[in-house]
């Protein structure tokens, strides 16, 4: 990583502007493909990082424990125009 860039080596080639995000070291990096080279390993992925996500262990902790300690309801589905 330099800067707000990110570079990486892929398998295959992605459009630039696509949308990515990469997960990496309980990190989770959201950005932009800027340019796409092919090189004699794959492809270089060049990213413009747009927001970095940390701790993703903790919040999948946290994310389970809430789900097991909760019953979710199910959902009442109704046609249009019917009243409760």
């Amino acid at each position: 990583m330099h800067g707000k860039r990110l570079s990486l080596e892929a398998g295959e080639a992605l459009p630039v502007s696509s949308v990515i995000s990469v997960e990496y070291d309980d990190e989770l990096f959201l950005g932009e493909v800027v340019s796409c080279v092919e090189t004699e390993q794959g492809w270089n992925l060049q990213i413009k990082v747009e927001q970095i996500l940390t701790g993703l262990q903790s919040l999948m902790a946290l994310r389970a424990r809430l789900l097991s300690e909760s019953v979710p309801q199910p959902l009442r589905l109704l046609p249009i125009g019917a009243r409760n």
